[in-house]
């Protein structure tokens, strides 16, 4: 028997909420906090596409093109 995780980066909710998932904000907060104070802009590089799944919004693919400033 195995288990399919089907690839999702969710962090669930209720009696299933993920339990790091408070660190895994903080992180993705300060990742971005520092990202953007180093770039003058952040912008789209080409197509988008979206991850297809019932439950979860994601992006497949988000290019984006950062210009130092």
């Amino acid at each position: 028997m195995s288990r399919d995780p089907s690839g999702h980066v969710g962090f669930g909710m209720g009696i299933h909420q993920c339990i790091g998932q408070h660190v895994a904000r903080l992180e993705a907060e300060a990742l971005l906090t520092a990202l953007a104070r180093r770039v003058a802009t952040i912008e789209p590089a080409g197509p988008t596409r979206r991850h297809h799944n019932n439950t979860l919004r994601a992006w497949e693919s988000l290019p984006v093109r950062l210009t130092v400033g």
